[in-house]
C-alpha cells in the first residue's frame, strides 16, 4: 500500500499519462498546487488543453517519455492496462513517485479527494480503496459546511498574522 501525500509543486514537474475524466481531475489538482504539468496522451480533453502550465503530447505513450523532465511525480491514468503498469513499472525504476489509477498496488502513494477554497481545504481519503466514495464523501462534507467557509479561513489567517506581529514583530515571517 502506498504513503499518502500532500503534493508540493517543489517535487518538480509531474506527468500524467492519460487524457480522459481521471486524468483532467489530476491535471486540475496539479495546477492549482502550482506545478507544471507534462500530459501524454493519444486523445486529450479540452479541460487539459486549456490548463495553464501544461504541456501536451497528444500521441500514445513512450517509454523514453519519462525522461523528458526531471519528473517528481508521475500519473498513470490511461484506460489501457498495459500502459499503465509499464508507466507505473517504470517511476518504480526511477524511483519516481507514481500513481496508477486501475492498480493501487502497483502505486507508490495515493492523493486525497481534495477541495480549496482560499485557505481552507477539505482532503478525503480512503487509503486508494475506492477514489469514487472518497470524492462522495468530500463533496457531502463541504455541502454540510456551507458557504463562505474560506473567506472565514482567509479572515482567520488574518488576524493571527496581525495577534504574532503584535507579541513577537521580529518573527512573525518564520511563524507564517
Amino acid at each position: 500500500m502506498g504513503l499518502m501525500i500532500d503534493l508540493l509543486p517543489s517535487a518538480g514537474p509531474a506527468l500524467v499519462v492519460g487524457g480522459g475524466s481521471v486524468a483532467s481531475r489530476k491535471v486540475r489538482n496539479l495546477v492549482e498546487s502550482q506545478f507544471e504539468v507534462v500530459v501524454v496522451a493519444p486523445e486529450v480533453a479540452e479541460e487539459i488543453r486549456l490548463a495553464p502550465q501544461v504541456t501536451v503530447f497528444e500521441r500514445l505513450f513512450e517509454p523514453t517519455d519519462i525522461d523528458l523532465r526531471p519528473f517528481g511525480v508521475v500519473f498513470a491514468c490511461t484506460n489501457d492496462r498495459a500502459t499503465n503498469a509499464l508507466v507505473g513499472r517504470l517511476a518504480r525504476t526511477l524511483g519516481i513517485p507514481v500513481v496508477v489509477a486501475d492498480a493501487q498496488a502497483e502505486s507508490t502513494f495515493f492523493t486525497p479527494a481534495t477541495i480549496r477554497d482560499g485557505d481552507l481545504a477539505v482532503a478525503v481519503s480512503t487509503g486508494g480503496a475506492d477514489p469514487s466514495l472518497a470524492r462522495r464523501i468530500r463533496e457531502q462534507i463541504v455541502a454540510s459546511l456551507g458557504p463562505n467557509w474560506g473567506s472565514i479561513a482567509g479572515a482567520a489567517r488574518r488576524e493571527r498574522e496581525a495577534r504574532l506581529a503584535l507579541r513577537h514583530p521580529e518573527s512573525t515571517d518564520e511563524a507564517k
